[in-house]
């Protein structure tokens, strides 16, 4: 495997590498009824591009396709998300959007709790993917992206085949391709679409610029709409 994978520790392969790439999807279960996905996982800057934190305490958690989040961000060091309380930027508009999904409280004291404890929880009714394995803190950081991709897609669509989620909300404009071949269907104008009783919505990214409270809130209560016309909302 090509070093430029990643800029890991000296005490991780090339191997260790590629198989976080191949075979981490992120946190959660897949039998969970709502589901998330992403480009890649977010890296925070202090960890100036290394990924052997994270590669350990995959590998410390079995090296499964999903992880338990907290136990995820525990492992890594990472207590604010869990512990402290704080919103992380990409999942906050996210837990917004599932919560107005479901009619229920949207306020930041509904959304910490959620996040501190039911966001990508095993056994849990969330799972929360991405379509590339190796955590990055901006699209430009080489990871080799293409490389597991249509593999991971391959998956991805076959656990929600055998799964069939209610809702699945997958962000990001420049992956609409993906987005789409994991929906194996075109998306219509209004980026939501039904397909076996499981609604795909494609939107823009959980952190694009211009996006307030108002924006998820609402895509939240339109596709109850739509999950109340098929009779699945809860």
């Amino acid at each position: 495997m090509n070093s430029s994978l990643a800029s890991a520790t000296d005490a991780m392969s090339d191997e260790d590498v590629a198989k976080m790439a191949q075979h981490c999807y992120g946190y959660g279960d897949w039998g969970a009824p709502y589901g998330f996905i992403g480009p890649e996982p977010g890296q925070r800057r202090d960890e100036n591009g290394d990924l052997g934190p994270r590669l350990r305490a995959w590998r410390e958690l079995g090296s499964c396709e999903l992880c338990d989040c907290k136990k995820f961000h525990r492992a890594i060091n990472q207590l604010q998300w869990h512990i402290k309380g704080n919103l992380q930027p990409a999942w906050r508009p996210l837990i917004l959007l599932l919560r107005a999904f479901l009619g229920e409280q949207t306020d930041t004291e509904a959304l910490r709790d959620y996040q501190r404890n039911e966001w990508g929880k095993t056994n849990g009714e969330t799972c929360v993917i991405e379509l590339s394995g190796l955590a990055a803190n901006n699209l430009t950081v080489h990871r080799n992206r293409e490389t597991f991709r249509p593999q991971r897609i391959s998956v991805i669509r076959e656990r929600i085949r055998e799964n069939h989620p209610s809702l699945v909300v997958m962000y990001g404009k420049g992956q609409k391709d993906s987005w789409e071949k994991i929906a194996e269907r075109t998306f219509p104008d209004d980026n939501v679409l039904v397909r076996n009783r499981t609604i795909f919505a494609f939107t823009q990214h959980a952190v694009a610029r211009g996006l307030g409270n108002k924006y998820w809130k609402e895509l939240g209560q339109r596709l109850r709409s739509v999950a109340q016309r098929q009779g699945t909302v809860v």
